[in-house]
């Protein structure tokens, strides 16, 4: 369809799929001709998962094409290099192994909205007596049936660990062996930690001294243990720093390489697919491409970052996301996506709220209509993803869509007439041994097969410049941080921005639902009858200082935008935090907006990753 209306009206007049190719390639060509291929940016995320049709063919043609390079750092980008400055890889355990442990260790994680499949083994290991604790400054489902449960106060979480590691070395409660052998640095170590005694990480975290101090002995001395680390909590100013803290514990008490034991952040590594194959960089040539980073897409689009001044963005092509209900500082975005000069094309099942302002709106085929190859981020298995049925009405998949735009620019390369079969057997044929027998035919046959691994670090072999577990990282010094480790305050806070923090008092969280696959699914009616929201959790004593009570409408607001939401008095959230599940759709939300108009796009400390946690608001009743 093409746009008939305003941008933002919804207004559409039914199309050919030829006209709508015809006129984005006549628009890129004529952009490429007046400003340049890096005039034209894609954006896209994780609405899509599958090999081929998120992570591959997609950037051949963005390759081919020299568009401005999106910098895809929404979700996990920092706390990927802080387990890597620990262990040299982002890689961890196996989470069918969870089922063995004696101690589960659940941090800055909402199983029941974001991992619901892991609570079968949890749960396994909790039925043969292990003990769980959650670390988590919203109490949870699985927190609220937790051995202990610990709610540091939001951005403090490398203290906590720095406090439990004082406990555990001042008490001799750590492995020797593991520590003499195996790792590098633990003087370093040593030193750094008597820095955060247990009283004074008390008064940073908010969690009783006591409190960090059973935690600390059950975790050293309960064997075999796990920590399962969880990506909101790095979506932080400082959540690299925490992520790298945290990391240092199971090396300190010799969880690694045990069967039952260890730490997990995420399992990308494990993707041994042959990515040169699937996305084609050559296809750059020897062109030097900028990049955008996706946090700051807003500002991006206005010409305000240092990438973008002077030299604007002419077009916008979104797949696989809707950057107006799930990015950051959504009312900066909604300006620029108004840009008229903007040729913006949207491809998604739905009409989301970023399609209300295409001016060509494609229809894209689901998962459930094409051939691909998926791998998700936790779990060791590769799975054949076949259709179940044609593509229904004119929906087209990634690969079809891509390939037809690649024939109307005149691409002459053979890779952009290639089926879904060759770019997935190119993608399997990587000579990586933990794809050992994995091929196109086997999985026709299996659809699904497991990777052949055993325990992680087994071998004590770690990829590492030293090739031990890194206590002290001159990569990590190198890097601008403390080499050990550090608490940092978050850049919004009574210790960073005391003025800012005297308007706006309240640390706001906008974790995962149990309802919502990020934005996913919340313009299915069967949803919209069951959700709950928008709901905004308030402790009782923020609750009794406004006059506000469960069921009234409030207020929540910062500089960057204002939102209507409805009050739930609970102590689910301590005093001083606010928590507001992600990600309506604007269009479905009160007042036409949501939660995402307050967040920051400011970046991480690492990975240029998004700071949606590191945000204060106010909250008054509407």
């Amino acid at each position: 369809m093409k746009r008939v209306g305003k941008k933002g009206e919804g207004k559409w007049e039914k199309i050919s799929w030829d006209e709508a190719y015809t006129t984005i390639a006549n628009k890129f060509q004529e952009i490429i001709r007046t400003d340049g291929s890096e005039a034209i940016i894609p954006y896209s995320y994780s609405g899509n998962l599958g090999i081929i049709n998120n992570y591959g063919v997609p950037f051949r043609f963005w390759s081919k094409l020299g568009a401005t390079n999106l910098e895809r750092a929404v979700c996990s980008d920092a706390g990927k290099p802080a387990t890597k400055y620990t262990y040299g890889q982002t890689a961890g355990i196996d989470p069918e192994s969870y089922a063995r442990t004696k101690l589960f260790v659940s941090w800055g994680i909402n199983h029941a909205a974001t991992n619901v499949h892991a609570i079968k083994f949890i749960n396994q290991a909790r039925d043969n007596g292990a003990k769980l604790v959650e670390v988590n400054p919203v109490r949870t489902p699985l927190g609220s049936q937790a051995d202990l449960l610990i709610q540091p106060k939001p951005g403090t979480d490398a203290a906590l660990a720095l406090g439990m590691m004082n406990v555990i070395i001042q008490e001799g409660l750590y492995d020797k062996d593991f520590v003499a052998n195996y790792t590098l640095g633990f003087d370093k170590l040593v030193e750094k930690v008597k820095q955060y005694p247990v009283d004074k990480v008390a008064q940073i975290t908010g969690v009783p001294a006591q409190t960090i101090i059973d935690f600390a002995r059950m975790y050293a001395t309960t064997k075999p243990a796990i920590i399962r680390v969880g990506y909101g909590m790095q979506r932080n100013t400082n959540g690299g720093r925490m992520v790298r803290a945290i990391s240092l514990l199971p090396a300190l008490v010799g969880m690694v390489g045990v069967d039952g034991g260890g730490y997990v952040y995420i399992n990308g590594d494990y993707w041994a697919f042959d990515w040169k194959a699937l996305q084609r960089p050559d296809l750059v040539g020897d062109r030097k491409l900028r990049s955008v980073n996706m946090n700051e897409i807003g500002k991006a689009l206005l010409g305000e970052t240092k990438e973008t001044k002077g030299k604007p963005i002419k077009a916008l092509f979104v797949y696989n996301s809707n950057p107006l209900a799930i990015s950051t500082n959504t009312n900066l975005i909604k300006k620029g996506l108004l840009r008229e000069d903007l040729f913006t094309v949207v491809v998604d099942p739905f009409i989301t709220d970023t399609a209300d302002y295409a001016d060509i709106l494609l229809p894209a085929a689901t998962f459930f209509e094409y051939e691909d190859v998926n791998q998700d981020y936790l779990g060791w298995y590769v799975r054949l993803n076949l259709p179940a049925i044609p593509a229904l009405g004119e929906a087209k998949s990634n690969l079809e869509i891509f390939a037809e735009l690649a024939k109307r620019m005149g691409f002459p390369e053979d890779c952009f007439k290639e089926s879904a079969a060759d770019v997935i057997k190119l993608a399997l044929k990587s000579g990586n041994p933990l794809f050992e027998g994995i091929t196109y035919d086997a999985l026709r046959e299996r659809h699904w097969m497991k990777i052949k691994l055993g325990t992680p670090f087994a071998d004590r072999k770690f990829k590492t410049p030293s090739g031990k577990v890194e206590f002290y990282s001159e990569a990590l010094g190198k890097a601008g941080f403390d080499p050990v480790a550090e608490h940092i305050p978050p850049g919004e806070g009574e210790e960073k921005t005391p003025q800012l923090y005297a308007k706006y008092p309240i640390r706001f969280l906008t974790p995962a639902t149990k309802n919502f696959i990020s934005s996913q699914f919340h313009n299915l009616s069967y949803i919209k009858e069951i959700y709950e929201g928008p709901i905004v959790f308030i402790n009782p004593a923020d609750a009794k200082q406004r006059g506000i009570s469960t069921g009234q409408w409030v207020y929540a607001f910062n500089d960057r935008g204002k939102v209507r939401l409805q009050a739930k008095v609970s102590e689910a959230v301590k005093p001083g935090v606010a928590m507001s599940a992600k990600a309506p759709w604007h269009k479905y939300s009160p007042e036409g907006t949501n939660i995402n108009a307050l967040a920051p796009d400011a970046l991480g400390d690492m990975g240029g990753v998004s700071t949606y946690h590191t945000n204060l608001v106010q909250i008054a009743k509407a």
